[in-house]
């Protein structure tokens, strides 16, 4: 089954093309006429419809124009004769998964999988449009992975609050004096060794909050991503799974050794009806 995935990909994303090919016809067929490369491929039959009579009149009858005939690539392939907008648009279907699967099939797929323009459609659908004006030295795809990879992260992060692990938070923070974590009670802790005794202190008041063993979970919304070679920050609001949220929330992580480390965190409630919340120390 796992062998068939990269071929059953190729044909919905040639379903999908051929979809949008059939919708830009009907739409407005004079443009694609010219545009779309499947408009006519020669043959060497040698018979008298490929002869240069019938090749000049042909041309000539042809809206009268030599530059409005379109020459296909022999043994071109779908997806070869789609110009770039549609093959874009199509991609634009797919997901992260999808795309990467998509590019392990054949060299025009991996191409057309890894068009710039696809990758740049799939992080506005997929993340913001906030920074879809940028642009990424080493292209929208590597952009992609990155900040997808960072989420994954910031995510991990809350999975140890709710385990109150303090080994892993440990691992999590660099080891550096210039780390800062302020936590939703308002206090700041500055440097490696204050920031995880704070947590210490977190996970044991948690633990009585709580109660019967059982971790403060949050739920992430409205997460905003910004990534600039070693170092990324997210921007989100966190809701707590206990009466002490919302939270405004930043994170701030760099990347050291083939991975990245929390390096600040600032979480402050949000305000409703003009009156701040009650707020745990695990925020």
């Amino acid at each position: 089954m796992h062998a068939l995935r990269p071929i059953l990909i190729a044909a919905a994303a040639a379903t999908i093309f051929s979809i949008c090919a059939f919708w830009t016809v009907r739409s407005d067929p004079a443009p694609l006429f010219f545009k779309i490369l499947l408009k006519r491929r020669r043959t060497k039959c040698g018979c008298t419809c490929c002869g240069a009579k019938h090749e000049g009149e042909r041309r000539n009858g042809e809206m009268g124009s030599e530059a409005m005939d379109v020459e296909v690539k022999e043994g071109g392939s779908m997806m070869e004769q789609l110009v770039p907008e549609i093959t874009t648009h199509a991609l634009s279907y797919l997901d992260y998964t999808s795309l990467c699967r998509l590019s392990m099939t054949n060299s025009a797929m991996r191409r057309a999988a890894n068009d710039d323009g696809a990758w740049k459609a799939l992080y506005k659908k997929d993340f913001t449009t906030e920074q879809y004006n940028v642009n990424p030295r080493d292209g929208w795809k590597a952009y992609y992975a990155a900040t997808r990879a960072v989420i994954i992260v910031n995510s991990e992060f809350y999975n140890i609050i709710r385990e109150r692990s303090l080994p892993s938070m440990s691992r999590f923070w660099l080891n550096a004096d210039y780390v800062k974590c302020v936590h939703s009670s308002g206090e700041l802790f500055s440097g490696y060794s204050a920031v995880i005794d704070s947590w210490a202190l977190a996970f044991n008041w948690g633990q009585g909050a709580a109660g019967a063993g059982q971790g403060v979970g949050f739920q992430l919304q409205d997460v905003r991503v910004r990534v600039l070679s070693d170092m990324a920050w997210l921007t989100f609001k966190a809701f707590a799974d206990v009466d002490a949220g919302p939270f405004h929330v930043t994170n701030v992580y760099e990347f050291h050794n083939g991975r990245w480390y929390m390096v600040h965190h600032h979480s402050s409630p949000i305000l409703l009806d003009g009156a701040p919340n009650q707020f745990n120390f695990l925020g």
